[in-house]
């Protein structure tokens, strides 16, 4: 339908005459006609657009008026088109006026025409007309309402999509003129609805208080023209049980005779009412709990601003609804926490990543605790970001707690640093004149020529080493309890370091005339990764022990490797060892016979080191033992094989690769350490394999001695790292500081890694232990001095 056609009168009069004066008269009223020719062009015309459809008796019998009908049931169900039919004049028979009476809303109008009345008549019904467009326009504008009000709606249950809804209008008697399907289905107890007072339409369905003030807001917006939207009306219905809720709203509007009336729309709210209480119920439920929570929560939106704290907040901290809504919360927070808690959280938040915080809270009294701040974001259905919710607990008793374990993990690294320092100087202290004490033992070996004078000095050296061997145990303990046990993994070939064992071991079984053996279960790999220096100690220890407590029969050692583990069986037929001091063999300083009378010397640390050691290298030790009868101690590591599996050969040499002694240098060596017994050794050593030495006796002497003078003919430089007026760590960095390039090898008494990093890093370019090894010395010298230049 053409709405810009909604005023115009469509005519099929009795003539072409009628037609011209039709719309001659029509016309100069200022109102549009259509003439038509006949009833084909005359439907088609209120097809596109009536306002009101003219119509002469003539034209209308039977199938005329049937056509008429289905045009006018093809209408939209709110249009209502009003029909005029020109009578004929004379009398009309009864069974063509039913047929003309059957077609809706049709006005007759007799012959011949009163010009005056005729028009007023068109008029009206073109007004009617009208106002059908109006209704139909506040419908849609109702409906409008209704959508929008359904999509603002988010946090409710949404309406069912065909919610009931209705329309109807009252006149200036507050009579109900037309009603929607909506509104007969509201008031389906009143019959009939139209015509009857809207006062006692709406006395049968709600109370008589509730419809009288119902009525009361008709009266005043037909009154004055005021429109009145309720702000909300839930009832009890009286014709039934149910309570109903409904949203409507009135408006003036001019209905047929130019008179007032009043339009009321409505809907059926109940739905959304009964949503509403539930989700009351729900944040009331949400609220208890809250306030139920040890934990204070709380929730933002997506600006950041705080949405909801619960009453644990206002209680914890003193503050109200107001202060802390939005940003007020974060004045709770001590001053010096506020940046840092706020970074945390918007870093967060700019990547919609949970936060977890802790920060000082003021509490109600004005001191502070510390807390916890956790949050996460919450995002809707669609992937929309909604804000944060999160809690806060009190943690200021574990956070006490963390500063007193802090405060305790720093004792413990102060007295592990005391610890360290004390073993330090302790190794220096004892191994420094160890070291001249062998050293001197060495040089005066050489100059006796009675054997009986060897045979002292000898045992000088003998038990010189042995008390050496019980400073490096009790100093390895000390370092695997301070956890800096290091386990440097290279290429080691099993064979030839079993092999290297018996070499060293075959003469302490021979001079107790018991046999040691070595014997392979199975093809063994021919490289494997592991730590040589420490595993051979574990297996010299091992096989020492089985030595030492064995008088009679044999010592075996056999090596198996199988799934990825190498396995050494150390067996031997001595004493054995009972069930009961099997459990503490292998804790420190503890010993199987701790009587004064004991036959077996030895501090019992050997055992206990072997068994750290073997861990440290992936594995373990375990023992078999029958007391009388003998034992068999079992070291197992992780060997990761290199190569293929080989037969072994006990007649490899692992040291062949190494190059032969160094026995002759041409080199000047300047000598720096405090001890004058250890300036002499090493000068003795340097001089008698060639070279030649300048000494001093602290770190500040040796940076004099080579910056004196630009042209120093000094080619090396061996210092001590621990002596008095600038150790050599200081003296090594002040003269890499002032450009010298010399080589310098650092003389410490501690054999730790750490030590040697340490010494790297103050500028030595290697370091060796004491007591001196006079071998490793020169080698050292004759190496450096032939790759550097100065």
């Amino acid at each position: 339908m053409n709405e810009t056609l909604s005023q115009r009168v469509v005519a099929l009069t009795p003539t072409p005459q009628d037609a011209r004066l039709c719309d001659q008269v029509l016309t100069q009223n200022n109102i549009s006609v259509c003439c038509c020719d006949d009833i084909q062009g005359f439907t088609t015309a209120i097809a596109e657009g009536a306002g009101v459809a003219l119509i002469a008796q003539e034209h209308l019998d039977g199938a005329t008026i049937n056509q008429l009908k289905q045009t006018l049931s093809k209408q939209p169900k709110w249009s209502e088109l009003p029909i005029l039919v020109l009578l004929q004049p004379g009398e009309v028979g009864s069974t063509i006026l039913q047929q003309i009476l059957s077609l809706e809303h049709v006005t007759l109008i007799t012959r011949p025409l009163r010009i005056a009345i005729f028009v007023s008549t068109v008029v009206a019904k073109l007004r009617d007309r009208q106002r059908q467009f109006e209704v139909r326009d506040l419908l849609r504008e109702q409906d409008s309402d209704r959508q929008s009000l359904l999509q603002s709606s988010e946090t409710l249950r949404r309406l069912i999509e065909d919610s009931p809804q209705g329309l109807y209008v009252v006149d200036d008697e507050l009579k109900v003129l037309h009603a929607s399907k909506g509104a007969r289905d509201a008031f389906s107890n009143v019959d009939p609805l139209i015509g009857t007072a809207v006062e006692d339409a709406l006395k049968c369905i709600w109370d008589t208080s509730v419809a009288e003030d119902v009525v009361a807001k008709f009266k005043h917006t037909l009154e004055t023209g005021e429109t009145y939207q309720s702000e909300g009306f839930v009832h009890q219905r009286v014709d039934r049980d149910a309570t109903e809720a409904y949203e409507w709203s009135l408006e003036r509007v001019v209905v047929l005779g130019d008179r007032y009336g009043v339009v009321c729309y409505f809907y059926d709210n109940t739905e959304r009412q009964q949503s509403v209480d539930i989700l009351l119920q729900s944040e009331k439920y949400f609220r208890d709990i809250a306030d139920a929570s040890p934990a204070i929560l709380w929730v933002t939106d997506e600006n950041h601003m705080c949405t909801f704290l619960s009453k644990h907040w206002y209680v914890t901290t003193g503050q109200t609804e107001a202060e802390g809504m939005g940003l007020g919360w974060t004045t709770a927070t001590h001053p010096d926490d506020q940046q840092r808690a706020g970074h945390d959280f918007l870093s967060a938040a700019k990547h919609r990543q949970p936060f977890s915080c802790e920060y000082r809270l003021r509490m109600a009294d004005g001191n502070y605790r510390w807390a916890i701040d956790v949050g996460r974001p919450r995002f809707d259905d669609s992937g929309k970001f909604l804000g944060y919710t999160g809690y806060v607990i009190d943690v200021d008793e574990r956070k006490a707690f963390e500063q007193s374990l802090e405060q305790a993990k720093q004792f413990a690294e102060a007295a592990n640093r005391s610890r360290g320092e004390f073993l330090a100087n302790m190794s220096h202290e004892i191994r420094t004149p160890m070291a001249a004490i062998l050293g001197h033992a060495d040089i005066l070996k050489d100059h006796l020529q009675d054997p009986d004078d060897q045979q002292v000095v000898e045992t000088i050296r003998r038990n010189g080493n042995f008390l050496l061997n019980i400073i490096n145990d009790i100093l390895d303990l000390s370092k695997i309890d301070a956890g800096k046990l290091e386990v440097e993994k290279t290429k080691v070939r099993p064979d030839g370091l079993l092999a290297e064992v018996r070499s060293l071991m075959d003469v302490r079984a021979s001079e107790k005339q018991i046999p040691l053996r070595i014997q392979f279960d199975g093809p063994i790999p021919e490289w494997i990764e592991s730590d040589p220096v420490r595993l051979r100690q574990i297996l010299l220890n091992l096989v020492g022990n089985a030595i030492k407590f064995t008088d009679e029969g044999e010592v075996n050692v056999v090596c198996r490797y199988a799934e990825r583990i190498l396995h050494f069986q150390v067996t031997d037929t001595g004493i054995g060892i009972k069930p009961d001091d099997q459990k503490a063999l292998f804790r420190p300083f503890t010993q199987v016979d701790n009587t004064s009378t004991r036959s077996f010397g030895g501090t019992g640390l050997g055992l206990a080191i072997c068994r750290r050691l073997a861990q440290a290298l992936g594995g373990d030790i375990s023992l078999q033992s029958e007391h009388g009868r003998g034992s068999t101690f079992t070291l197992s590591i992780e060997a990761s094989e290199i190569g293929q599996l080989v037969e072994p050969n006990l007649a490899v040499d692992i040291a062949a690769d190494n190059p032969g002694e160094i026995t002759s240098i041409q080199a000047n060596v300047l000598v720096v350490d405090d001890r004058r017994d250890i300036r002499y050794l090493a000068r003795h050593f340097i001089e008698k394999a060639g070279g030649t030495v300048v000494t001093a006796t602290n770190g500040r002497e040796a940076v004099d001695t080579i910056t004196a003078d630009e042209q120093s003919t000094i080619d090396l430089i061996v210092m001590d790292m621990q002596m008095p007026v600038m150790d050599g760590y200081s003296a090594a960095t002040e003269l890499r500081q002032r450009g010298c390039t010399l080589p310098i090898i650092a003389l410490t008494a501690n054999a730790m890694k750490s030590d040697r990093d340490e010494c790297l890093a103050a500028g030595c370019t290697d370091y060796t232990t004491k007591p001196l090894d006079s071998n490793a010395l020169i080698a050292m010298i004759h190496r450096l001095t032939t790759q550097a230049t100065c």
